[in-house]
């Protein structure tokens, strides 16, 4: 496994596709589950971010969450339909593409031979025997499940279905 294959359609491919579905959603609808249980783009942003953020310490790295960042965004968490609770529509948009950034770098700077590292201390352990595949589903895999949310949630928000073109 290369860098490149973990850091390039991570950078190029889930941040484009993040702007493709976000760059067109009112502010003001971006933390509202539009009376339904879907997950809204606020809480999906914070959540890939979150857990790109734990992958960044899977690999070694060092990481500041912020506050209420955990109880906000871990897996079991509940998408809350109140936008006081989320970060406005700019800052999330940033803090996913800073996250991705972060982690491609880790994994750029890196001896290769970290990815061939046991996961072993990981909660993955039992379905990844190494970190290049933790760090392959964390970061590629997990964000285009989420990213399919948005997509529904545009369809419930009576926007435009998501389609995207690799240019």
């Amino acid at each position: 496994m290369t860098t490149q294959t973990i850091t390039k359609p991570t950078l190029f491919v889930a941040k484009n596709l993040m702007h493709f579905l976000c760059d067109d959603i009112d502010e003001n609808i971006f933390a509202d589950r539009l009376g339904t249980t879907i997950n809204h783009p606020a809480y999906v942003l914070g959540h890939i971010a979150f857990y790109n953020g734990v992958c960044i310490k899977f690999l070694g790295g060092d990481v500041t969450f912020k506050e209420d960042e955990e109880k906000l965004y871990q897996m079991g968490s509940e998408c809350i339909d109140d936008a006081s609770l989320y970060p406005d529509k700019a800052f999330c948009l940033n803090h996913f593409e800073s996250r991705c950034q972060a982690a491609a770098d880790l994994i750029n700077a890196s001896d290769p031979s970290l990815l061939e590292g046991s996961a072993e201390h990981t909660p993955f352990a039992k379905q990844f025997d190494t970190l290049g595949e933790v760090a392959t589903f964390m970061l590629i895999g997990h964000p285009f499940f989420h990213f399919g949310q948005i997509s529904a949630w545009r369809r419930v928000a009576g926007m435009n279905p998501a389609s995207f073109e690799l240019t």
